[in-house]
């Protein structure tokens, strides 16, 4: 357990070294509260990592030490994120354990790149807090995934690690993969917080934190007036930000070396058919513009939890629809969440070849795209969608038991496990805390996932 204290010592250095961002914008908007708070979280996630790196041992870590390195992280960084929500007393809270659960809640939910928020005015708080709140999602959907993988786990056990967290390896260094991501993210950043000012969002920090917010699948909306999402030209800037946040990081390497036809996997294809089935099923039985069923299928789809109309008016079959979506999700080796484009083709191609298996031995070993795809993969892909259901089945009657329908109960837990955020309206301030926690709890499961999650509780993997 020490090797993995220490370097989750280096996790929170970095965290509190990222803190200089909304260090500086609060201290360019004057806005000394939030800027008290800021150092007050580089200061704790700081003097935490250096405690961690000094009293445990620095070690690389094996394939179960990174797994419970990937778990205790979620938890631990939105313990630390949620110090300014905390410190500044955003939700106006009057006790301290609804204070506490209230801040942690928007902390995991930015780390998650869920994008529930409890908050109901974005316009009263400071553009240093609305900047911040994207940048968790930036952290937790980019940030400690690849940190994990670049610095601390054995090259000859990374190849297992990576098909776990849906994670594919292009190149030889996983550093220069990281650097290239990185790249094509902050070349988006550099095109499209333009594209967004020059619209209808005049405030630079907003286009920046929308952008975020997006491209990360988080969903955090610093908008007030989400009127403005039903703009079209605003529309049609984020959705491709989701859809580029969505889909596979091989796609954006293939297409920037113009090998488009290797960006064209079956995952791809069948990421956007789903969008398209979805959003045709979504017209059929809403009767919404064509506009408003598109934008808000692609963000189901992806994960990203942007909304500007009351999904609660919905008919039960038009929930249900984006309930599949959401637990669908968007593809591997990308900012969504869900169950995963890949696994579900895994899935649905590994029952009929394990039936084979089952009745004949001389059964050719299972193949996706030509390529063999280990056993030990197999199964965590059909584990994958059982364990989730099995988790939701669950959760939803938790809520039901509280006096909330059953298939809004259904949609809300989906929305938290997908970590897509968006909601039929139960998410709230006034929600009672026992379902705040039990939100948080799933909103963590399915930014870590239940594998990596049962390898760190002691699930031995045999081959």
């Amino acid at each position: 357990m020490r090797p993995v204290l220490a370097n989750l010592g280096f996790i929170m250095q970095v965290n509190g070294l990222l803190m200089v961002i909304p260090i500086i914008i609060a201290f360019c908007f004057n806005e000394s509260h939030a800027l008290d708070s800021f150092f007050l979280t580089a200061v704790v996630s700081l003097i935490a990592g250096f405690l961690l790196n000094a009293l445990c041992e620095r070690k690389e870590l094996d394939f179960r030490y990174s797994c419970m390195l990937l778990t205790i992280a979620y938890f631990l960084i939105g313990l630390v994120g949620c110090i300014p929500y905390v410190y500044l007393n955003i939700f106006a809270n009057q006790d301290l354990v609804s204070r506490f659960t209230d801040g942690y809640f928007e902390s995991i939910s930015g780390f998650t790149t869920t994008g529930f928020s409890l908050i109901t005015d974005v316009d009263v708080l400071p553009r240093s807090i609305l900047f911040y709140r994207s940048m968790t999602q930036w952290i937790g959907g980019i940030g400690i995934i690849f940190i994990l993988l670049a610095f601390f786990y054995p090259s000859e056990e990374i190849a297992h690690f990576m098909k776990t967290v849906g994670i594919e390896r292009i190149g030889r260094s996983l550093k220069t993969l990281l650097a290239l991501i990185l790249f094509v993210y902050t070349l988006y950043l550099i095109i499209f917080a333009p594209a967004l000012y020059f619209t209808s969002i005049s405030d630079p920090v907003k286009a920046v934190s929308l952008v975020f917010s997006s491209l990360t699948t988080g969903g955090f909306s610093p908008l007030k007036d989400i009127s403005k999402l039903a703009d079209y030209q605003v529309g049609l800037i984020l959705g491709i930000l989701m859809i580029a946040g969505a889909v596979n990081f091989s796609t954006h390497y293939w297409i920037l070396n113009r090998q488009f036809r290797r960006a064209l996997t079956k995952e791809f294809r069948l990421f956007l058919a789903i969008i398209i089935a979805g959003a045709i099923a979504m017209y059929w039985l809403t009767g919404l513009d064509p506009y408003t069923v598109l934008f808000h299928t692609v963000s189901a789809s992806t994960t990203t939890g942007f909304q500007f109309t009351d999904l609660a008016r919905l008919g039960i079959n038009a929930k249900l629809v984006l309930i599949l979506l959401m637990l669908i999700g968007g593809c591997t080796f990308s900012t969504a969440g869900g169950v995963k484009v890949l696994r579900l083709i895994i899935f649905l191609k590994a029952i009929p070849w394990l039936v084979k298996r089952a009745v004949s031995k001389k059964v050719e070993p299972f193949r996706l795209e030509g390529t063999v795809v280990e056993d030990v993969d197999v199964v965590f892909s059909l584990m994958i969608p059982v364990l989730a259901l099995a988790l939701l089945s669950v959760s939803a009657p938790i809520f039901f038991l509280n006096g909330y329908s059953l298939i809004d109960s259904l949609f809300e837990v989906t929305s938290a496990f997908a970590t897509a955020g968006l909601s039929v309206g139960i998410v709230s301030i006034f929600m009672p805390l026992g379902l705040k926690w039990l939100l948080i709890i799933l909103m963590a499961l399915g930014r870590i996932e239940a594998v990596p999650l049962l390898i760190a509780l002691g699930l031995r993997v045999r081959k």
